[in-house]
């Protein structure tokens, strides 16, 4: 993705998370090889570091699918309290497709810089002003957001709550926005059709 502006590669990055989200069968289990792949040579540490504090959140979605999906059961002397051969097969997908959102997570934290995504945000976010959102301050707030998750203080938020000793660092926020040029809007509006087409399908 070099030399794409960053709001060209969060549509693209959007784009990979809803075709993880349409994909089913053989099509998911592939995009979901070519998304690890690529996580381990260009973001292994991150993409494990995100996969550490969600592995709950899957454990807890495998097996609510595993075992409350109605279908044929996989150990029958377990009855009703055992998973079902419908439900392992949802569990597996469901799993795998949030484990394929997280590494693209990975992927484009670790290869676009958090200045570069909220850049990317603000120019996505530009209609909005005529609504009178404020998009310069919420720029910023997702990029403390950014720099919260990446480097959280020690005890984590409860420490934000508890500690009468932690005082707020202030520090200047420098944010570079540069226009889309042509080709970056041609891929953009052709990831939009890519995605409509598959919303259609």
């Amino acid at each position: 993705m070099i030399g794409l502006h960053p709001a060209t590669r969060l549509v693209a990055w959007a784009a990979l998370v809803v075709l993880a989200q349409l994909a089913r069968g053989p099509w998911l289990w592939g995009l979901g090889l070519v998304v690890l792949v690529v996580a381990v040579l260009f973001a292994r540490h991150r993409a494990w570091r995100l996969v550490k504090r969600v592995r709950v959140l899957l454990l807890v979605l495998w097996v609510l699918f595993a075992l409350f999906t109605p279908g044929e059961l996989v150990i029958p002397f377990l009855g009703s309290v055992g998973p079902t051969q419908e439900g392992l097969w949802a569990a597996s997908m469901h799993c795998v497709q949030l484990l394929v959102v997280v590494l693209l997570v990975a992927v484009l934290l670790e290869t676009t810089r958090e200045q570069d995504l909220v850049a990317g945000l603000m120019v996505l976010a530009k209609p909005l002003r005529g609504l009178g959102l404020p998009v310069d301050r919420l720029a910023v707030r997702v990029l403390l957001v950014f720099r919260y998750v990446e480097r959280p203080p020690a005890g984590g938020w409860r420490a934000l709550l508890v500690r009468e000793d932690v005082t707020p660092v202030v520090e200047s926020l420098r944010i570079r926005v540069f226009p889309l040029r042509w080709w970056d809007g041609l891929l953009g509006l052709g990831v939009v059709v890519l995605i409509l087409l598959g919303a259609v399908r």
